[in-house]
């Protein structure tokens, strides 16, 4: 599948392969109705690998059947322990029935306590769900605490986010930004992922007409999957007049255009309403480029406050633009770039994947 949550789960195998433990992967044919997806988004990446792994595709969330194939070939495998990725309330039926059914014992990993989608968290479901497993994963003290307050004899052990491998550097900053079609002059802000509406986009493209009042030269690159009418946010420039400062980059972006687009950037910009944490701070971190992100949830807790980034107020676009112009202001490259390398060393995948498979081996040994 394409997203954040697909390419953390192919990291951790990875890094489980690296360790020793044997991998069975089971993944996702289908994970939503047409419906829910956005006017045709497509959720699979069509560059991805086929592998022979029997359980790779083998679940298709609307199809109850290949749940009781899943939970079939687990009772035939009997792995010493499951762990399976949560993040929306909508696979609560699925993994309920996998720690109920499967004989052996189940860990969340728990990417999102609560959904981002609000008429999908259903606590009464969650908690028959997390009661049944036997174990979980946080991936933030935002919601390792949050788990700790619903479930308090819960076995739970709280990690963090890793930071992903450092992609090979394919271009400079004055090529990529060549590439995209814009001059060297700067700064550049980059808002990157799926574009939905908790993640602030409105906010940023208001606070964004106050800033070039300050900036003349800034520019805002918006690159995402639009998950809502893109129409929407491109109203939203015209009405703020910053046409020629904001680029629209719709679509879902491959290895090599991510490549461009952090590399291209000066900040990457997260002024989100609501998160648990964000893999996108993690993937500007991979590319050396700090961030700016707003209070929300568990997203400061990725930040090293004037090192790795700046946690700004974003409940408004004044309070918003204040924030990203003072950071424009008062900046150390050369003090980032170093805090962010010391941060990639403390959140990398082989200590993530060590202190994961020590907490897995205490689950499945006490079961």
């Amino acid at each position: 599948m394409k997203g954040g949550i697909s390419g953390f789960s192919s990291e951790l195998i990875a890094a489980f392969d690296d360790r020793g433990p044997v991998i069975l992967p089971f993944s996702f044919r289908r994970l939503y109705p047409r419906f829910l997806t956005g006017r045709g988004a497509s959720v699979t990446a069509s560059n991805m690998a086929a592998s022979e792994s029997p359980g790779l595709g083998l679940l298709d969330l609307p199809d109850p059947f290949s749940w009781l194939r899943c939970i079939g070939m687990l009772r035939r495998k009997k792995p010493d322990v499951v762990l399976c990725a949560y993040w929306t309330g909508l696979l609560v039926p699925l993994y309920l029935m996998i720690a109920r059914c499967a004989e052996v014992p189940v860990v969340m990993l728990m990417h999102n306590y609560r959904s981002h989608e609000v008429w999908l968290d259903v606590p009464f479901m969650r908690k028959l769900m997390l009661d049944a497993s036997a174990g979980a994963v946080a991936l933030s003290g935002y919601v390792g605490g949050q788990l700790k307050v619903a479930h308090p004899a819960m076995r739970l052990r709280t990690l963090f986010h890793p930071v992903n491998h450092i992609p090979q550097a394919g271009h400079c900053v004055r090529e990529a930004r060549r590439e995209l079609g814009f001059g060297p002059e700067g700064p550049v802000l980059l808002f990157f992922g799926y574009v939905r509406s908790y993640k602030g986009l409105d906010i940023l493209i208001d606070a964004m007409r106050l800033l070039v009042g300050r900036h003349e030269n800034l520019r805002l690159v918006v690159a995402g999957e639009f998950y809502e009418p893109p129409g929407r946010y491109r109203k939203a420039v015209h009405d703020a007049g910053v046409e020629d400062h904001v680029l629209f980059f719709p679509g879902f972006a491959s290895e090599r255009f991510t490549s461009l687009l952090f590399t291209a950037c000066d900040f990457v910009v997260l002024p989100y309403r609501r998160a648990s944490q964000s893999g996108v701070i993690n993937l500007a971190y991979a590319y050396g480029r700090p961030v700016i992100v707003s209070e929300a949830g568990g997203l400061k807790e990725e930040v090293e406050q004037g090192l790795t980034g700046w946690v700004v107020d974003s409940s408004t676009p004044e309070s918003l633009s204040s924030g990203i112009s003072a950071v424009l202001g008062d900046v150390d490259s050369r003090r980032a770039t170093d805090a962010i390398m010391r941060y990639r060393k403390r959140h990398s995948w082989k200590r993530f994947s060590e202190e994961l498979e020590e907490f897995l081996r205490e689950v499945a040994g006490a079961d």
